[in-house]
């Protein structure tokens, strides 16, 4: 009944539309002072020790050298070097927003600002080249998630945090599953528009020299990008000190070779990084008061006790774990899912003896997707704005490529190959 009780609460306050992180610290006081018989000194220490962890300083330096990169040139030479690689092909210019939001997503570390930017530059293009509108947005709009998957992700770094895992062990596992997303996107981009005929003023015959050309241009970037995960994964580095590398590296490019990053804009990014990365804090630390009432209540052995007798198996498990996924993710931003969700669910799984990398990849691909989720997925909301198309209008455009993510997210559940290989390498 407490446990009920204490669920009512959180979904009552979310549903009045108050902010996460107050969602989060009351309805944690609230258990630990009444349930628990917490003092709130408790409660203060508890948001103390959850924060109190080296590798959460990365975050706001891997958030930095994604907006530098962004204000820059980096990431716009990227994009043209992704262009260069498909325009040859039918729906090239899908293709390349899949190809481009993959990349920066995992630069940015943020969804909304990749469907503003990759969206700003390549909407107005696909348009002149008589692309429908609703193939446009629904495409770079699912492809802005993306970034959630693909490494350096800020999701893949509080999922593995919270459950205890490896952030580096996490970040393998993310790129054989993103691939295949991209792979299956580009598919998807590739097979509308050549049976419909899109996008033929736009392809270019293959050439050489200007792919060759954009290559040169990008150098750089792709320079950043090899240092930051070559780094990592030959043990130079650890991905705290690798974030601090890479941004480094970053403003040497954008403001000593580039010079496009000046020292007023730096300022700026600064002050914007300060705040983005505090809000962050705000929500870990809520989601840690929370889950620490989650964890001295013991409610995670009483599930465990429930699930042993109405789930017989691991497969069922991995089922109810997606769906799951894609209704939480729908209501709640996923850093406070993760944190509510992994210390209940991942006993369960481990007790299933389904790896733990493989099943904090479902909760970053499955709380990604929730973005994405009419009603109340947030990128919905984004793209209408950009785009002034109705809500309807872009609820129906994003369907297409959402079951292709949901048909990824239920692949990837029951291939655990996909999610393993690449970690189980590193040992």
């Amino acid at each position: 009944m407490e446990i009920i009780i204490m669920l009512l609460i959180l979904f009552a306050l979310l549903m009045l539309r108050i902010p996460i992180y107050i969602c989060l610290y009351f309805t944690g006081v609230l258990g630990l002072f009444f349930f628990a018989s917490m003092d709130l000194t408790f409660v203060a220490q508890t948001m103390l020790q959850k924060l109190d962890n080296f590798s959460l300083i990365c975050i706001p330096f891997f958030i930095f050298m994604g907006s530098v990169m962004v204000r820059g040139q980096s990431a716009n030479r990227l994009v043209q070097f992704a262009w260069k690689t498909v325009s040859w092909l039918p729906g090239g210019l899908g293709i390349t927003s899949v190809m481009s939001s993959g990349v920066f997503g995992a630069i940015s570390g943020s969804a909304i600002s990749t469907v503003v930017t990759i969206g700003g530059v390549l909407f107005p293009n696909m348009e002149r080249y008589k692309y429908p509108k609703a193939f446009s947005v629904g495409l770079v709009t699912a492809a802005s998630i993306l970034g959630m998957i693909i490494p350096p992700s800020i999701i893949m770094i509080i999922c593995a945090l919270t459950a205890g895992e490896s952030v580096l062990r996490l970040f393998a596992a993310g790129y054989l599953p993103g691939a295949l997303i991209m792979f299956l996107l580009s598919l998807y981009a590739w097979w509308v528009s050549h049976s419909k005929g899109l996008g033929k003023e736009a392809r270019e015959a293959f050439n050489i020299k200007e792919f060759l050309i954009a290559g040169k241009e990008a150098f750089f970037g792709i320079f950043i990008i090899a240092v930051l995960f070559g780094g990592i994964y030959s043990g130079a580095f650890t991905v705290t000190e690798a974030s601090v590398v890479a941004s480094v590296l970053v403003l040497i490019v954008e403001m000593a070779i580039y010079r496009a990053v000046t020292f007023k804009d730096l300022q700026e990014l600064i002050v914007v990084n300060g705040i983005i990365s505090g809000s962050l804090v705000i929500t870990v630390s809520g989601a840690g008061v929370i889950s620490e009432y989650i964890v001295l209540q013991q409610i995670p052995q009483t599930l465990l006790e429930v699930a042993m007798v109405y789930i017989p198996n691991p497969s069922v498990y991995l089922i109810f774990t997606c769906i799951a996924l894609l209704i939480v993710g729908t209501f709640m931003d996923p850093i406070g899912a993760i944190m509510i969700m992994i210390p209940i669910m991942m006993p369960i799984a481990k007790h299933m003896g389904i790896d733990p990398i493989h099943y904090c990849l479902l909760f970053s691909v499955g709380l990604g997707i929730g973005y994405i989720t009419p009603p109340l997925g947030l990128l919905l909301y984004t793209a209408q704005a950009i785009t002034k198309l109705s809500f309807v209008q872009v609820a129906k455009a994003i369907i297409p490529p959402l079951l292709i993510y949901i048909i990824a997210l239920f692949v990837l559940a029951f291939v655990p190959w996909l999610s393993t290989a690449i970690p189980n390498m590193l040992i």
